[in-house]
């Protein structure tokens, strides 16, 4: 599972960064929902917020599910999806991701180079106003790390990663750097 946040434009991105850090910081010390402990990957800026995205059914799209898809057979696997998601009128829009492609990805930045090769890039290829993707990094990253894998997403996906990023807090939020 991992979460990655959708913003509508990088004006909005100070105020929908800010608000969504203190969603997540309150829903990680408070709900104790494991799944919402996931971490933050990536922000997304992208006109349409989560419209259009592929979901998953109840129960996350795993093969023991007994949901029936539109034609009485089994629901259509998608490889990833969101499971769940909270949004703010339109402002932004913080999703968590789940499925096949995900779960056999073992570590953070398998997971985001995923997310760019599945969600992202496509999206980006088929209407050019989907934009810019922010990197986000684990607090516990070091600096030899953010850096390899800032250059290396860079090279695999050049008009895609900005130039900032971030880093996730389980305890300070979403912070610039």
């Amino acid at each position: 599972m991992a979460a990655l946040l959708l913003i509508p434009s990088v004006d909005y991105a100070e105020v929908a960064v800010e608000q969504a850090s203190e969603y997540l910081a309150h829903q990680r010390r408070y709900v104790g929902d494991p799944a919402r402990n996931a971490p933050l990957l990536g922000i997304w800026v992208r006109r349409g917020l989560d419209a259009g995205l592929p979901t998953l059914f109840p129960g996350g799209g795993h093969e023991t599910d007994t949901v029936l898809g539109p034609s009485g057979g089994p629901p259509p696997v998608v490889p990833m999806g969101i499971r769940t998601s909270a949004a703010v009128s339109g402002l932004w829009s913080l999703c968590w991701l789940d499925g096949p492609a995900l779960r056999d990805a073992h570590d953070a930045h398998r997971r985001r180079r995923r997310i760019l090769d599945l969600l992202v890039q496509p999206a980006h290829l088929a209407d050019r106003a989907s934009g810019r993707f922010f990197p986000v990094f684990a607090h516990t990253d070091c600096q030899e790390t953010i850096e390899a894998q800032l250059t290396e997403l860079g090279g695999r996906y050049p008009h895609l990663i900005a130039p900032q990023w971030y880093i996730d807090d389980s305890e300070q939020g979403i912070c610039t750097r």
